[in-house]
């Protein structure tokens, strides 16, 4: 009886943590779609607790045939970007950037790990994440480590439901750009609420 219990609670946490949402359609993703005049990269952005010193959530911007980010079991969420599975369409560097001060907070920062690779790379690493569907909770190191290791020069990722131990294996990787986003606010910055009540109308 015990154990029965304990597999129904197991099972209601399991559902519970698959977010309930509407997927974008075919043609707001198509409106969304924005093209990037950088090199195509994938960057690894890891959500790191200062005290510990450890990655908690890691989220991928890929920058190929468009750029998009790939956010699984991730909280983020914005009214001008639509959303399959654990994918934002659409992603200016507006919308980087608001990704990035949604994260960092006084006791969070957040580490951008950049590796440039060919534009053949990067759109078969969009083609991984938008075939893995939607997370669940906790999965987020799992569905970044599935999606980039079978292609180069990710190889060395390894499978891991740590985020920690991909931004180590990002780390090493020949070439990797890293920079640190720092913030002194409590809780989650929606920066763009404050912003968009302030500038009313579409922004670039």
């Amino acid at each position: 009886m015990l154990i029965r219990l304990l597999l129904s609670v197991l099972a209601a946490a399991v559902l519970s943590g698959c977010e309930i949402y509407t997927p974008a359609t075919p043609d707001e993703i198509a409106r969304a779609r924005y093209v990037s005049s950088e090199q195509p990269s994938i960057t690894l952005m890891s959500m790191v607790d200062e005290r510990s010193g450890s990655s908690a959530h890691s989220g991928l911007l890929i920058n190929g045939d468009q750029q998009v980010l790939f956010d699984p079991a991730g909280t983020f969420t914005h009214p001008d970007l639509p959303r399959a599975g654990d994918i934002h369409y659409g992603m200016t560097p507006r919308f980087v950037d608001y990704y990035e001060r949604y994260h960092a907070r006084f006791d969070y920062f957040v580490e951008i790990q950049r590796v440039s690779v060919t534009k053949e790379q990067a759109d078969r690493i969009l083609a991984n994440a938008m075939a893995y569907g939607q997370s669940l909770k906790m999965e987020c190191a799992i569905a970044v480590s599935r999606v980039v290791q079978t292609v180069p020069p990710f190889t060395g990722v390894g499978t891991t439901f740590f985020p920690e131990s991909i931004r180590e294996d990002f780390a090493v990787i020949p070439g990797v750009e890293t920079r640190r986003i720092y913030e002194t606010d409590e809780g989650q910055n929606k920066v763009w609420e404050q912003e968009d009540a302030a500038a009313p109308g579409p922004k670039a």
